[in-house]
């Protein structure tokens, strides 16, 4: 993604640009109630340091009409979308955590219900260790088809995003898979400790 923005954002609202050729530009031009056309004045800084400056002077002036500076645009642009992230991380990590633990729970009842088998098993000459393998497949399992889903709906939410947003979040959706997957492998291995008590207390 290109990081040069030559239309304001009075004019793009972020989104994504397109660019015609002159012979439908001139025709769209032609079309355009001449009450609705804006100009566009911008000032190029050539030295990026100076950008503190140049706001410092930009805030000085006078327009008669709207006008926005570059960095002020930014701060309210960061301020939003902060706010956003952050509800929206609120709710999911709110959502995630919930999820889990309905999952573990309910691993937990199912492992009562399956503790006069692991006495039987037990009995029969099954060791921990062959009784432990089944059980970490089937939580392998359990928690992860959930991740994986969890993980396919973030990748194509966040690239779905970047076409609104008009540039790329690597970043966020990859904080989030980390998140998705930290969390659903602790409930995974604290159900396989679990198991491990019950195996224990068969015999």
């Amino acid at each position: 993604m290109k990081k040069d923005y030559y239309v304001n954002y009075h004019f793009t609202y972020g989104m994504p640009t397109v660019i015609v050729d002159q012979t439908m530009f001139d025709h769209l031009q032609k079309e355009t109630d001449p009450q609705k056309k804006k100009v566009h004045i911008g000032i190029h800084l050539t030295d990026e340091t100076n950008i503190e400056r140049a706001d410092q002077l930009f805030q000085r002036m006078e327009f008669s009409s709207i006008a926005d500076s570059r960095l002020m645009m930014s701060r309210h642009q960061k301020q939003t979308f902060g706010l956003i992230m952050f509800v929206v991380t609120f709710l999911g990590l709110a959502f995630l955590v919930t999820s889990g633990c309905i999952l573990y729970f309910k691993q937990m009842g199912a492992g009562e219900e399956e503790r006069p088998n692991y006495t039987i098993l037990r009995k029969l000459g099954f060791t921990e260790k062959d009784l432990l393998g089944g059980i970490r497949r089937k939580q392998l399992f359990y928690f992860g088809i959930p991740l994986l889903l969890g993980l396919s709906h973030s990748y194509f939410a966040v690239r779905s995003g970047w076409f609104f947003f008009g540039t790329e979040l690597w970043t966020p959706m990859l904080t989030v898979m980390a998140i998705y997957t930290v969390c659903y492998s602790l409930f995974g291995v604290l159900s396989v400790r679990y198991y491990k008590k019950l195996i224990r207390e068969a015999l």
